[in-house]
């Protein structure tokens, strides 16, 4: 969708299952996927915060698995659009992104806001990581410039 594989086919965006040592399978993780090599590789935008949650996850006895797109927000907004849209372009797709994202931005904001009234600090930072995954990059005048800390 966005780059090029090695062998100079053109990635296709999809959402796989990733096993993580046999414990836990985390669902509809957004991956680069070569339909010529079938290579395949972590959007670079998720990394991070993939690497977190499986950092932070508990290994338990029993197998179990989780979606991925519940602990982050720009993989659900792409999740819902990639499935749901009837977005034909990658410009019509990027166009949905922005204004799902926008959208969001403004939900989570006005959580923010009732977060603060009610004093709940933990319910300030949930948010607040939500919002990083959301804003931690943007265009400014056609150049991507990274402005977050996280």
């Amino acid at each position: 969708m966005l780059e090029h594989c090695k062998c100079g086919q053109r990635y296709d965006l999809d959402f796989r299952l990733i096993d993580f040592k046999k414990q836990v399978s985390i669902d509809n993780v957004p991956v680069l996927a070569c339909p010529q090599c079938e290579h395949e590789e972590v959007l670079h935008w998720v990394k991070g915060d993939l690497a977190a949650l499986l950092n932070s996850l508990p290994l338990e006895s029993e197998p179990y698995g989780i979606d991925f797109t519940d602990f982050n927000e720009l993989a659900s907004i792409a999740y819902h659009i990639f499935t749901c849209s009837e977005a034909d372009t990658k410009e019509a797709f990027k166009a949905e992104i922005r204004l799902n994202c926008a959208t969001r931005i403004n939900t989570l904001l006005d959580l923010y806001r009732c977060a603060c009234e009610v004093g709940d600090r933990s319910w300030m930072n949930e948010i607040e990581a939500r919002l990083a995954q959301l804003s931690e990059k943007v265009l400014v005048n056609g150049q991507q410039v990274r402005y977050s800390s996280v």
